[in-house]
Order: C-alpha cells, then sequence, then structure tokens
C-alpha cells in the first residue's frame, strides 16, 4: 500500500471511530473472511448485497455464505423480490446487513460517498439493521470536496441520488438522548481493502 493511501486509509478509520463506527484495513485475499467475521459479530443472519464487480472480485457473497451457518445471501436487484420484506423488517429475521461499495471515501471525516445505480439500490445501506462497506483503497480521498467534485464533474450522467454516510444512523430526544439505527443502520463497519 502506498504511502498516501496507508495514511488517508488511517485517517478514514480515525474519523470512523469518532462516530461509533469501526474499520479494518485488509488485503484482497482476507477481504471475505473479514465480511463473515463482521456478520458473525453482529449475528447477521441475511446479507443483501450490491451487484458489483468487487464484490464479486472479492467473493465476498460466497466468504458470508460458505461456513454453512444458515447466512442467506441476496444480491441487488435479484434479491429484492425475495427477501425484501424481510430487509425491511416487516417479515423473517430483524438482524440484516447491506453490503456496499462506495464510489469514494472522505479520509478526513469518515465519509463514505455511495452512488445509486443499476446494481446499487438507494437503500440498501439504511433498510438493514447493519451496514459492511467495501472500499478499495484506491478510491479514498483526503477531503469531501475532492470526493464531489470528482462525483459531479465526471462526462456522462450524473447519479440519479448520492448518499453520504458518516457513521451509524443515530438521532436524539429532546433530552438528547440517543438512539441508534433510527433512521438507517445500526452500526456501520468499513473494511478498506488494500490494492493488489
Amino acid at each position: 500500500m502506498a504511502a498516501d493511501t496507508a495514511a488517508l486509509s488511517e485517517g478514514l478509520l480515525a474519523a470512523l471511530a469518532r462516530r461509533r463506527a469501526t474499520g479494518a484495513v485488509v488485503d484482497a485475499a482476507g477481504a471475505a473472511g473479514a465480511a463473515a467475521a463482521q456478520a458473525a459479530q453482529w449475528g447477521v443472519t441475511r446479507s443483501l448485497l450490491v451487484d458489483d464487480p468487487v464484490l464479486e472480485d472479492l467473493a465476498i457473497g460466497p466468504g458470508l455464505a460458505r461456513d454453512g451457518d444458515g447466512h442467506e445471501v441476496l444480491v441487488w436487484p435479484e434479491g429484492r423480490g425475495r427477501g425484501w420484506r424481510e430487509l425491511l423488517g416487516l417479515e423473517g429475521p430483524e438482524l440484516t446487513m447491506g453490503v456496499t461499495v462506495p464510489r469514494l471515501g472522505v479520509a478526513e471525516r469518515g465519509t463514505l460517498v455511495l452512488e445509486t445505480g443499476p446494481g446499487h439500490g438507494r437503500s440498501i445501506d439504511v433498510v438493514s439493521m447493519y451496514h459492511l462497506a467495501v472500499l478499495p483503497a484506491s478510491r479514498l480521498r483526503a477531503t469531501l470536496g475532492e470526493a464531489l467534485v470528482e462525483t459531479y464533474a465526471r462526462d456522462g450522467r450524473p447519479p440519479s441520488a448520492v448518499s453520504l454516510v458518516s457513521a451509524p444512523s443515530r438521532t436524539s430526544d429532546i433530552e438528547k438522548i440517543s438512539t441508534l439505527g433510527a433512521h438507517g443502520a445500526k452500526g456501520l463497519h468499513v473494511l478498506v481493502v488494500a490494492d493488489r
């Protein structure tokens, strides 16, 4: 991992920790095992994955399902017809995990830039109880400004929606009592995958 990428990775993980999120730097060979370990730590029994070649290359889906523990893996958009009501919490297990591949990650803020597209639905990161982001280290940027310029300045049509995710979802009432998971995932873990 280049020095700049290592520094950006460290910055991202430090910023995530300040916001009650977690993360780790892993190599490509260890990414599937790290994803399965995080799912086990959360007690997750069903995952909805974005349809992204990064997840395929890292064998994240098979890694989550390999232990024979009954972990169900659904891939967007095909998986939403079967299991989508469960992911919304309307039926089935509540312990679910959305697995995304952010377009970019922002080191200074611990922010993930998620773009909507054919293989990445708008709600994958918010309908599940937990959110696992698999972020290639080459997609790290130092500042939010850099990330936004890159997101909107490229040729072609901009994404129909962009979400900035910086921590588990939380809200507070008038007495400032904080509740995690009120408007989205109550846990966020980012796997920064070192470039090959």
